[in-house]
């Protein structure tokens, strides 16, 4: 057995047991120190994480004050963008950490090639925040690299850095025998390492800030600034100038660049004086820009069946440029347009005018497509596409502006239809949420009926885009709602609970509704541990006869996790229970 590896048997002797009141759940991960488990709460279902010392270290008096002097450093930092700790824990002298739970995945993970400047800068202006609070505390991290910065998802696709892994951090007030580091062992990561590091010198915060250029240079390169067996790599931290990230990979701001290369200057009074320093000027290198409206459009491409919806960018005022590798429609051609604005949908027809192959697109570096001149120039129709643009709401006209030719009969119909694909499933099906499944098949063979027959008569380039579009609604409404697994994830995104009963009573078996709870919860994020709270509380309620309290509390609950089976029955119980209890004499009086 190697001498960082544990038995087999004492890692399964784990699951099962308790760390206070966390039941130990399967292994995480190990590494050098220690083991880390999933762990939850035997109450309310909370998750953590526990970090729980090899116990063949244990025996090592000055291994155990390494570890119990991670717990102390994290417990001082105390950051957003540093893993938490909630306990510490001794059994039988082997120490744990109750930690943070992170989803998510490790940056060496998720870079697989370059970044764009934009994230690699977001990404390493969070890792100067959870250094700078380090710093703050006297704690230098000094093992700065990809597999200790975590990245959990955040709003709006944004990743959120959690820095993990202070085993090795040293308090800058320790006196020079209580430094948790061995004589002649160089403690850290060869291509991460500041050159005082490589030599065994008194390091201050300024070494993590060598590490975080280094960091940055593989972002934005996907690429070592140095390479080689671990002493060519302390020798290059030592001598050789940092290399350019713009000369490695074009498109990387030289400012950006610049700013790297400070960073990793060779004395540290060269580089930036604080984190914050390097945060600011990190942040100043990629100048924030206006965004451009993200709008698309569909439109039928040359030997395709239906239509497609293709992204577009403005040309001027009355131009657009469509994004495809496919083939384009003919020069000179009119295409038929339905454009998906931020403030509603507007058919019109654009003509032709160019096209990018994608040879020429990685020329010019730019994106494959064609260009298109909109016909329909009418200032009527102009003025309702800023307006759509910038996200008002134009009232829907007949015929809509900028078309002309319209088909009356089409027109009639698709007016009906407007309102409804504005909605959600049900409503482009024109059924009540708690319809039942034959009730959806229905409502989506009657718009089939409408439509279909459309597409027979002589329509404008227009109509015909948005008759395709109201089919392809249907068609997803019905796809969706017409299966009781697909349904039931919908449903519960709408926190429709007489849609997910409509989804039991049609068969939906424990172990689907349990893959699409899980599926829910990784997806939205749920708060541990509230939805059991509700739960708690409404059976409390129950037990009282507090009956229409107690609805209320599972109701509560399954607005959190909707997909509870448990909390799923008695609710429908509890629900049944107050409509069939009379109302208290003399109530509403």
């Amino acid at each position: 057995m190697l001498p960082w590896q544990e038995p087999v048997e004492e890692a399964r002797g784990l699951i099962g047991q308790r760390f206070g009141r966390f039941e130990v759940v399967r292994e995480l991960g190990r590494g050098g120190m220690g083991t880390v488990w999933l762990a939850e709460h035997t109450l309310i279902q909370k998750r953590v994480a526990v970090k729980v010392l090899h116990e063949h270290l244990a025996r090592d008096q000055r291994l155990v004050s390494r570890f119990l002097s991670e717990a102390r450093t994290l417990t001082l930092i105390q950051h957003e963008n540093v893993v938490s700790i909630y306990d510490l824990d001794m059994r039988d002298g082997r120490p744990s950490l109750v930690m943070e739970y992170l989803e998510g995945q490790s940056l060496s993970a998720f870079v697989k090639g370059p970044l764009e400047p934009a994230l690699a800068v977001d990404l390493l202006t969070q890792v100067c925040d959870a250094l700078g609070a380090a710093h703050a505390h006297g704690i230098v991290h000094r093992d700065l690299k990809p597999a200790n910065v975590f990245l959990v998802p955040g709003g709006n696709g944004r990743h959120r850095v959690k820095l993990l892994d202070f085993g090795i951090a040293k308090l800058l007030d320790y006196p020079t025998d209580m430094t948790p580091t061995q004589n002649g062992v160089l403690l850290g990561t060869p291509e991460f390492m500041s050159p005082e590091q490589c030599v065994g010198e008194a390091v201050d915060a300024r070494a993590d800030l060598y590490a975080v250029g280094v960091l940055g240079y593989f972002l934005l390169t996907g690429a070592l600034p140095f390479n080689g067996r671990p002493a060519e790599l302390l020798l290059a931290h030592l001598q050789k100038p940092p290399p350019l990230a713009h000369e490695a990979r074009p498109g990387v701001p030289q400012a950006l660049s610049r700013v790297l290369v400070r960073a990793m200057a060779k004395r540290p009074e060269q580089r930036f004086a604080s984190a914050a320093e390097l945060r600011e000027a990190l942040q100043a290198t990629v100048a924030p820009r206006p965004a451009a409206p993200v709008f698309t459009a569909r439109v039928r491409m040359s030997g395709a069946a239906g239509s497609m919806e293709l992204r577009c960018d403005r040309v001027g005022r009355g131009g657009l440029f469509l994004h495809t590798e496919g083939v384009p429609p003919p020069l000179l051609e009119d295409v038929g347009l339905l454009l998906r604005l931020p403030g509603g949908e507007l058919a019109c027809t654009g003509q032709v005018v160019r096209h990018v192959s994608v040879a020429q697109a990685r020329e010019w570096r730019m994106a494959p497509g064609f260009a298109v001149q909109l016909r329909d120039s009418a200032p009527g129709f102009l003025d309702a596409l800023e307006r759509l643009i910038a996200g008002e709401r134009v009232a829907p006209q007949t015929p809509p502006l900028g078309v002309e030719h319209q088909n009356t009969r089409a027109d009639s119909v698709l007016q009906r239809f407007r309102g409804r694909l504005r909605g959600d499933h049900y409503g482009v099906l024109g059924v009540p949420c708690e319809a039942d499944f034959d009730a959806v098949r229905v409502g989506a063979r009657e718009a089939r009926l409408a439509l279909e027959p459309l597409m027979k008569l002589p329509l404008s380039a227009g109509q015909r885009a948005q008759v395709e579009r109201a089919l392809e609604r249907v068609a997803e409404a019905l796809h969706v709602l017409g299966h009781p697994e697909r349904r039931a994830e919908y449903d519960a995104g709408l926190r429709n609970l007489e849609g997910l009963l409509r989804c039991l009573s049609a068969g939906l078996t424990v172990t689907a509704l349990e893959g699409c709870r899980r599926r829910f919860l990784e997806h939205h994020r749920v708060p541990e541990g509230h939805a059991m709270l509700h739960m708690v509380t409404g059976a409390s309620f129950a037990a009282q006869g507090k009956l229409p309290e107690a609805l209320a509390a599972y109701e509560a609950a399954l607005r959190v996790d909707p997909l509870h089976l448990e909390a799923l029955k008695i609710w429908r119980s509890l629900r049944n229970r107050v409509r069939a209890t009379p109302p208290a004499e003399g109530a509403g009086r």
